[in-house]
């Protein structure tokens, strides 16, 4: 699947530290823009993409789309247990992010998150009206019915859960890098200790989170 197919919501939240795909070819994703990212979560957030921003989303849509796909397959108790360690800032692509977030409503209910019960969810919450039901509908079909591969076996699911997160740490790293190198030449000299040690907060939090949320999911069985 080419990525830039995808009809991405163009509103991702507010705190988001990069442009959405929207219609833009891929080599014109413009990088973080530093006046916009606020505090908290603003660096923990999707993150921006590197030197090959192609290359990029094409292994980051895979490896979404096979995560979610085996959730929807897997035993309850493990959908459960990885969707606890996953939250939606973590996938790239929005309607992936959709996908998820109906899979956790899902799985709170004790159900295991068949197809068709994400489908339903999504179309409950609107889901489908805000990304268009055809776009829906092409999503969740690769998502059941994969073309290039197998639906990822039980045991598989924690493993893609955490390159998942990887590449949400990954890209972090490359929009705190954009974001000190547009510190480094357009703030005052006396400010970039401020700013490096801003930064430096986000690095810590975000690594804290990735440990903690990766180390569960190796303990995942």
């Amino acid at each position: 699947m080419d990525p830039t197919d995808i009809d991405p919501d163009p509103d991702r939240s507010d705190d988001d530290m990069t442009a959405s795909l929207s219609e833009l070819p891929v080599e014109e994703i413009p990088p973080a823009d530093v006046d916009n990212l606020v505090e908290d979560d603003a660096y923990t957030s999707v993150g921006s993409l590197g030197n090959d921003p192609e290359a990029e989303v094409a292994v980051a849509t895979d490896l979404e789309q096979e995560l979610l796909s085996a959730l929807m397959w897997a035993p309850p108790a493990i959908a459960r247990a990885v969707a606890a360690q996953l939250d939606t800032k973590h996938f790239w692509v929005p309607q992936h992010a959709r996908i998820f977030a109906a899979i956790v409503t899902v799985v709170a209910t004790n159900a295991a998150p068949s197809p068709a019960l994400v489908n339903a969810q999504l179309l409950a919450t609107g889901g489908q009206g805000e990304f268009s039901t055809r776009s829906a509908q092409q999503t969740m079909l690769t998502l059941v019915a994969p073309t290039h591969r197998p639906v990822a076996v039980a045991g598989q699911v924690p493993y893609l859960a955490i390159a998942v997160i990887d590449g949400w740490y990954r890209r972090g790293y490359t929009a705190l890098l954009t974001a000190m190198d547009q510190r480094r030449q357009e703030a005052p000299i006396e400010e970039l200790s401020g700013h490096w040690a801003q930064l430096t907060r986000y690095q810590q939090r975000a690594e804290s989170e990735w440990l903690t949320r990766r180390q569960a999911l190796t303990e995942v069985e």
